[in-house]
């Protein structure tokens, strides 16, 4: 920091001026990380790997014995697939936790940026301020002031930068909040209904109709997905 030993008031305004530009300095450093770990990229990937183990098959145009022996092997894909159904709803459960957690760090690091700029700016009038009206100021003193002054508005420049990284980040927590709510409440409960009736009836009518949600689900995961 610099010192002005003989204008106590300037030197608290540029230690102020200090801890907000080092407040968004360190909201550098957490975007920096997520940047690095980005956790959209992560459930995405999770749940991409969860999805192809619902596999669904087509329904072949057979009779008799060998329709008998498939409809048997249908049967205990379906099963199969009711289990890890509720496996994968944790995942999303899951994810979405995660998600919202993102969702609140963002908004509390774009508040941040917001009070800290606002800070600094209201500092910056005041130096100036001090800059032009304060004739005891050396030549020295005004260099150190001025000096300051660029760091302040190479600050205010990085929360822009900021603000712009955290909403698209929020954009992306967003899609993805959104598209995981509508297979949750919608996809799954729809799939799930189905593979029941297909189980009772036996009919290959409802066996494909649950087969093609489960695919129309592994197609809704897979473009958010693919949009991260």
């Amino acid at each position: 920091m610099y010192e002005l030993n003989e204008h106590t008031e300037i030197s608290s305004l540029m230690s102020e001026a200090d801890r907000s530009r080092k407040k968004i300095a360190a909201v550098s450093d957490i975007l920096f990380r997520l940047s690095q770990n980005d956790p959209t990229e992560k459930i995405c990937g999770t749940l991409t790997v969860a999805v192809r183990s619902l596999r669904t098959e087509d329904i072949p145009d057979v009779s008799g014995i060998k329709k008998y022996i498939y409809l048997v092997r249908v049967l205990e894909r379906i099963d199969e697939t009711e289990e890890k159904l509720s496996g994968f709803q944790s995942e999303l459960k899951g994810a979405l936790t995660e998600l919202y957690k993102t969702d609140e760090l963002l908004r509390t690091l774009s508040d941040k940026l917001v009070k800290e700029s606002d800070i600094l700016l209201l500092l910056e009038n005041k130096i100036y301020e001090v800059i032009s009206s304060d004739t005891t100021l050396s030549d020295n003193e005004k260099e150190l002031l001025e000096h300051q002054l660029s760091d302040m508005n190479m600050s205010q420049i990085v929360a822009v930068k900021n603000q712009q990284l955290i909403d698209t980040f929020a954009a992306k927590n967003s899609r993805l909040i959104s598209g995981i709510v509508s297979v949750e409440t919608t996809l799954l409960p729809l799939w799930r209904s189905q593979l029941s009736e297909a189980r009772v009836s036996c009919t290959a009518d409802d066996i494909r109709r649950s087969f093609e949600t489960g695919r129309l689900t592994a197609e809704k995961i897979f473009s958010f997905s693919a949009k991260h």
